[in-house]
């Protein structure tokens, strides 16, 4: 018995261990001895230099040419150490007889290349030099073939001194060889404070340079060519992290610079012709505020490159809390007007859409948050034909403490710098707190979905991670990990891949010319109805490099129907029918076509006809911050215009336009033409209300004399309920001249919506008008109304909705096909409301679905979807692509109450975390409103970490009004009769809030599509900005179900915060798109323009 025990104990260990995805390899076993000891000292450290903690990389390769990968580790302060890899997960240093070891202060980032085409790998250190008292160029260690190095950084024009994070070798002018840009950074100085113009003054030091390998002219020199190939070289580049990649897939590399604080990074597009174009903010709209590493790869196998970029936003709720968080929203609109990008404190993934643009979605991905992070390697670990990401952790010490830095500036704080100071650095860097961190790993489960599974696989080593990279070290076809740690042992771990569906392909490369290794080859692989794309790039993890070669995870694929393959020369081949589980060797001298720009059917559903001036109009928002008045509340209401309403009002059979302004801008009739374009109307009774913000509009005949009137609805949240502005107009069709009616009743408040309908069945038009907020009482629930048409275009107020809530829009249909139309609402911390009408009265229906769906609700669009003859509901909600993610089982509260005794209502706003219950807003936020706070939790470690019910007290809370949202998700309610189904639209549908919904039969087959818009960009910091949607199209199934039809084949590229889109024509062949503070876009169905 005891035997079997014995047996069956090592039995579950073992069983236990085979359920890691990696083990890490013993030093005893590996012989990797390496650590990368940090020894602060009075005259270089933290404060002396503000990258002090940021590590060193590592890089791999085979420098002998054995077939084995080799390891190459740098150490900040001493000594650099070369493994010699003997097979078995077994090295040998030879770090001293090689001559490698980089002897001195300070080392960043490495790279194994073959800059001479020798065939052997060399090895290019990159350094800080020159600054304070430490001294030292970058090296070039050239490799003798003989398991030795000779450093000839001079000799090759390498030999840079000043402040060098990493370099990148590829052939960005197609010419053969390797060219290099290396990645530079600044420190804090006078000259980096400034706008972004200082991005276009020269820094010799810290700016980043390119490099152009003259070998293929006959010269070992490189040459600087920064300035006429268009890259910046300034001191307020920051940079961090560079990856190289074929972004727009046009067959020329292009390149992703990370730089930290507030300057942007960079996103230079190369123009084939041996310059690059800066175009970041062209394609994409907000980024890390942050960025630190970053990578470079496919993450939904749509053979477009993604890239992801880390920061340094905790999970844990203390260390949240008690960390430096986001800007106020005037510091960040500050940095907006001195012309810098919208930047965030978070990782960035950035979905590459194939049409020049790219959609942030890291927040839906749930890898937003990984704490003061490093390295992000994008790879297929497991083989599951999916990329997974990787990511690297931990600093020293924290010097975003807010302790720490109210500690340098506060005089109340006793012992604080102010009052102390001739206190040393190293007493200084003892008042920063530990930032010690776990890794983390996340599994790509595919379709938009990541799984943390940081334990599960192994990879929740904690402590301070900083240069990692991938390699196959035991030529098993998957891909293991080198780490390198600050105070630790470096890590090696052994993936342990081996399972019937992680089929794979390895390739490596024989490149022609000096380019031995194929640097920059792009691979496809088409395989079961599936495709993949990886590029041969060697820039892996942060300051750190691996092997040429690259490794496809094909799942349960056994065979492969097709691959392509581009070389750097723009040379391709093709293999047919190709077995997995094997290494192909790929020759570029069996290349013998050069490329050709593929002639596929480039046709989209639509195109973007804004650029016809068409309708001339430009939205200018005037100057307004709600958050100076309301610091708590989620986002504006403020900017919820223009308002559209789109009819024949003249009576020519073409349609004609309305437009609402904001306040201080006259709103505007467009009169339809032949032609297709458009005219103004002087219209004197409109252009006479321009202190109005309208934010909706309605053509409808109010009259009954057979045209068409005009009803406009004000918002704008910043007049108080006594100010003229706010009321709603009606302008009555006066042959073609619309007139002010006087007699409407007085609803002076902030509106959202007006619908029309005869719902009493009188034969007029009668209103239902939907309230959206109390100016200055965010929460507080407005009044919504009906109005009753007098029968002569006057109009009474006929039923009062005291308690629907913030409504954001409204919908009359008919619902239960008794031929009468019923009212459904929407809005904003609100559930969905369902009011069936008889002709006499309005009735809600306590039993609809609808009732018990609470969320941040914008719009509501009706529709047969399942071709039943019953009318379905289309229903925008903010999206799932924020930081909070509220369920039945995890509410988001607001509280409202006046918690200072100020006589005004304040916003608490609260989620949940671990069955936990916390603020939203930090400390700074909280106190700036409540200040009494302040004398409650002097330290921000008291408040750091605390529930809502510990910072009030339950007798406050318990009297509080409150609000709660359960669902972020937008979706159908599919009409079955009886009863609704609700079904989510597809995640990518999540990316952002829908605001206005078009239904159209795109593709004629019959069955209702589906045409989103929204985002909105004027939020609250804490959330970043909401604007990673383009447009979004959905084919109907004809079930309740969609297909999402990519950016690339729909067209759609409509940036900005886009409140409404209405067709322009009945045949809906175009739609005008208005956008907040923008200009108005119009675009039309491709086949029709």
């Amino acid at each position: 018995m005891k035997y079997f025990l014995i047996l069956t104990s090592i039995f579950l260990i073992s069983c236990e261990k085979k359920e890691k995805l990696f083990s890490e390899i013993s030093p005893l076993q590996s012989n990797i001895d390496f650590s990368n000891d940090l020894n602060e000292n009075d005259k270089f450290n933290l404060v002396e230099y503000l990258y002090f903690y940021n590590g060193g990389g590592v890089t791999t390769g085979d420098i002998n040419n054995d077939g084995l990968i080799d390891i190459y580790i740098s150490s900040n302060q001493g000594l650099n150490k070369l493994y010699l890899n003997k097979g078995g997960f077994v090295f040998e240093d030879i770090s001293k007889t090689a001559g490698v070891q980089s002897k001195g202060e300070w080392k960043t980032g490495v790279s194994m290349i073959d800059i001479n085409g020798d065939g052997f790998l060399d090895i290019y250190q990159t350094r800080l030099g020159g600054y304070k008292n430490i001294s030292g160029k970058n090296e070039l260690y050239i490799n003798n073939g003989d398991l030795t190095f000779s450093e000839r950084g001079i000799e090759y024009g390498l030999d840079f001194e000043g402040f060098s994070t990493h370099a990148a070798f590829f052939d960005y002018d197609s010419d053969g060889d390797l060219d290099m840009y290396l990645l530079n950074h600044s420190v804090h100085t006078e000259r980096s404070y400034g706008n972004s113009n200082l991005r276009f003054n020269k820094s010799e030091k810290s700016g980043d340079k390119l490099f152009r390998n003259e070998i293929s002219e006959g010269s070992l020199k490189f040459v600087d060519v920064s300035d006429e190939s268009g890259i910046l070289s300034s001191n307020i580049g920051y940079g961090l992290g560079i990856s190289i990649s074929d972004i727009n897939r046009d067959g020329c590399d292009d390149i992703y610079i990370s730089n930290d604080f507030r300057e942007n990074d960079y996103l230079y597009i190369n123009n084939c012709d041996g310059t690059f174009s800066e175009s970041l903010e062209s394609y994409i709209n907000y980024t890390s505020r942050f960025s630190m590493g970053n990578d470079i790869s496919d993450i939904n196998n749509d053979a477009y490159p993604d890239i992801m970029v880390l920061d340094m936003l905790p999970q844990d709720e203390y260390v949240l809390k008690s960390s430096a968080g986001e800007d106020s929203y005037e510091i960040y609109k500050m940095k907006l007007d001195f012309g810098f990008n919208k930047q965030f404190t978070k990782n960035t993934l950035q979905l590459n859409n194939g049409n020049s643009s790219f959609s942030e979605i890291s927040q839906l991905l749930g890898i937003h948050a990984t704490d003061w992070s490093w390295s992000t390697l994008i790879e297929d670990f497991d083989l599951d034909g999916n990329n997974d990401v990787y990511v690297t952790n931990g600093i020293v010490k924290r010097p975003n403490d807010m302790d720490y830095i109210s500690f340098l500036s506060n005089e109340e704080i006793s012992g604080g710098l102010v009052q102390n100071p001739s206190l040393k650095n190293i007493d200084l860097l003892k008042e920063m707190p530990d930032g010690r961190v776990a890794n983390y790993a996340f599994k790509n489960l595919s379709g938009f979905r990541f799984s943390d599974v940081s334990e599960e696989w192994g990879l929740d080593f904690e402590g301070y991670s900083n240069g990692a990279t991938y390699d196959d070290f035991d030529n098993d076809g998957d891909n293991d990990l080198i780490i390198n740690n600050i105070n630790d042992n470096a890590i090696l771990y052994n993936n342990n891949t081996k399972n019937e569906n992680s089929n794979h392909i390895k390739f490596i490369f024989n490149g022609e010319g000096f380019n031995v290794y194929g640097v920059g080859a792009k691979v496809t692989i088409w395989s079961d109805g599936k495709s993949y794309y990886k590029e041969n790039f060697l820039n892996k993890g942060f300051m750190s490099s691996r092997s040429s070669g690259i490794v496809f995870g094909l799942g349960d694929s056994n065979l492969i129907d097709s691959i392509q393959v581009l070389w750097p020369s723009k040379k391709n081949q093709t293999l047919y029918d190709v077995a997995t589980n094997q290494t192909i060797k790929l020759n570029e001298n069996e290349a013998t076509q050069k490329n050709q720009k593929s002639k596929l059917n480039s046709q989209t559903v639509f195109s973007d006809v804004s650029d016809k001036n068409l309708l001339e109009y430009s939205h200018n928002e005037n100057l307004f911050n709600d958050f100076n008045r309301e610091r708590l509340i989620p986002y504006m209401i403020s900017r919820e215009g223009p308002a559209i309403a789109i009819a024949d009002v003249n009576g020519d059979n073409i349609n004609d336009v309305f437009i609402g302004s904001p306040s201080f801008q006259k709103s505007e009739l467009f009169i339809g033409n032949e032609n297709k374009k458009f005219t103004l109307s002087d219209q004197k009774d409109i252009h006479e209300d321009l202190l109005s913000e309208d934010v909706d509009a309605l053509f409808f005949d109010a009259d009954a004399d057979n045209d068409l009137d005009l009803y406009v609805v004000s918002g704008g949240n910043e007049f108080s309920e006594t100010t003229n502005s706010l009321k709603d107009r009606l302008y009555i069709n006066d042959d073609g001249f619309f007139k002010k009616q006087k007699d409407l009743p007085q609803i002076i408040q902030n509106n959202s919506v007006v619908i029309n309908y005869d719902y009493n069945l009188d034969g007029y038009e009668d209103l239902f008008v939907g309230g959206r907020v109390i100016s200055n009482n965010y929460g507080k629930t407005p009044t919504s109304y009906l109005l009753l048409n007098q029968k002569n275009g006057n109009f009474k107020i006929d039923k009062i909705f005291p308690d629907l809530g913030m409504i954001t829009d409204a919908k009359w249909e008919d619902i239960n096909g008794d031929g009468i139309k019923d009212l459904i609402t929407c809005g904003d911390w609100n559930n969905i409301n369902l009011f069936y009408n008889d002709g006499t009265s309005l009735v809600k229906d306590s039993s609809f679905i609808g009732n018990d769906l609470y969320g941040w609700w914008f719009s509501i669009e009706t529709a047969d979807l399942n071709n039943d003859g019953r009318m379905d509901l289309i229903i925008g909600n903010i999206g799932n692509n924020t930081k909070l993610k509220p369920s039945v089982n995890n509410l988001i509260r607001m509280y409202i109450n006046d918690f200072d005794n100020n006589s005004k209502s304040e916003n608490i706003i609260t989620y949940m975390l671990n069955g936990k219950e916390y603020p939203l807003a930090n400390k700074d936020e909280l106190t700036k409103e409540l200040n009494y706070l302040k004398r409650e939790f002097f330290y921000y470690k008291d408040f750091a970490g605390l529930e809502i019910n510990e910072i009030f007290s339950e007798k406050i809370l318990s009297e509080s009004e409150i609000l709660f949202v359960n669902d972020f998700n937008s979706k159908v309610l599919i009409n079955r009769g009886s009863e609704f189904e609700q079904i989510n639209l597809p995640l990518i549908s999540q990316i952002a809030p829908v605001r206005d919904i078009q239904v159209l039969d795109f593709n004629n087959d019959n069955t209702e599509d589906i045409l989103l818009v929204g985002n909105n960009s004027n939020v609250s910091t804490y959330f970043g900005s909401f604007e990673s949607s383009y447009g979004i199209l959905l084919k109907g199934n004809g079930d309740g179900t969609f297909d999402y039809i990519n950016q690339k084949k729909s067209g759609l590229k409509l940036r900005g915060d886009i409140t409404k889109i209405l067709p322009l024509d009945k045949n809906k062949s175009k739609f005008v798109i208005g956008k907040n503070n923008d200009k108005i876009s119009i675009i039309s169905l491709d086949n029709e323009k």
